[in-house]
């Protein structure tokens, strides 16, 4: 299932695509921390987005941790993201 984020560019209009948005939950240090590595996966074509970018998944605003990556043949890339605390 795909979800519609958004991302205001600095000039210009909001950009609104749709992304599979992954947020798996991971116990770490013996189940002493738990933690959730955040992603998206979208079409290349869509949008392209740098590190340091928001976005806007479901309300909750989420930064782009490092340069998105191109999977297999470049068609979709993956953006590891972190929730942005207010």
């Amino acid at each position: 299932m795909l979800d519609e984020v958004s991302y205001q560019p600095p000039v210009g209009d909001l950009v609104v695509f749709m992304g599979g948005f992954k947020r798996p939950d991971q116990v770490v240090l013996d189940g002493m921390v738990h933690t959730t590595d955040y992603s998206i996966e979208y079409l290349a074509s869509d949008v392209t987005l740098r590190q340091g970018f928001v976005l806007t998944i479901a309300c909750v605003q989420y930064k782009v941790r490092q340069t998105p990556l191109a999977n297999e043949d470049g068609t979709f890339v993956t953006a590891l993201l972190e929730r942005v605390r207010p």
